[in-house]
């Protein structure tokens, strides 16, 4: 699985696509259906997402439980390993942010600000804790995968 005994190619394993990233971005907010996410601004194709979930899950990054009401639909939840990512995702953007001579969309600005309000220590500890109260909250609402 590995290609190398660099920290940044194991990394990169596993988050290494930007499809995987987005999805990852999308749980973050609340997204947590298939559907959801195929209505993400970037237009992901629904094969490249039901590869890109398969692989999440086969590295323990997300799993899943079932909607009660609909048991077609799979709410799909982050994975400590994967929410434990989020500084990451921000030094990513602040990257862009900072670097990038590019007009970003609503949503991006909004989140921008949001996250430089404080140390990304800071920042990333109150969003990873909201995160895994929403997971709760999707875990708590839904059937076991049976």
């Amino acid at each position: 699985m590995y290609r190398s005994h660099c920290a940044l190619a194991n990394f990169l394993d596993h988050f290494g696509d930007k499809w995987s990233l987005i999805i990852i971005r999308d749980m973050f907010l609340n997204k947590k259906t298939f559907n959801d996410f195929l209505t993400s601004p970037e237009r992901i194709a629904s094969n490249i997402l039901t590869n890109r979930l398969k692989s999440l899950m086969n590295d323990g990054l997300i799993d899943y439980k079932i909607n009660p009401l609909n048991k077609k639909v799979k709410w799909y939840y982050l994975t400590d390993k994967a929410a434990n990512c989020y500084p990451v995702i921000i030094e990513m953007v602040n990257w862009s942010s900072n670097n990038l001579s590019k007009t970003f969309g609503p949503s991006s600005i909004k989140w921008i600000k949001e996250n430089s309000s404080d140390s990304t220590k800071i920042v990333s500890t109150k969003k990873i804790s909201g995160y895994k109260k929403f997971r709760q909250f999707i875990i708590d609402n839904s059937l076991d995968r049976s």
